[in-house]
């Protein structure tokens, strides 16, 4: 199974795409409501992707114990 090392790595890589994405969003590099909504989309799976990881990690934390 991953170590907690491995989870925190990835957490910190999909947390600096999601900043990546609203830098891009917030300087007004949309082009149009199309590729907004993606981009919505896209932060929602990394928030998502985040809470697993985040669940997979106190699951180890407390087999660990």
């Amino acid at each position: 199974m991953a170590s907690t090392d491995t989870l925190a790595y990835v957490e910190s890589k999909l947390d600096e795409r999601r900043k990546e994405l609203t830098a891009f969003i917030a300087e007004g590099g949309i082009r149009d409501f199309t590729e907004y909504h993606k981009l919505c989309g896209v932060i929602q799976g990394l928030d998502h992707a985040k809470q697993v990881i985040l669940d997979l990690a106190k699951r180890l934390e407390r087999d660990d114990e």
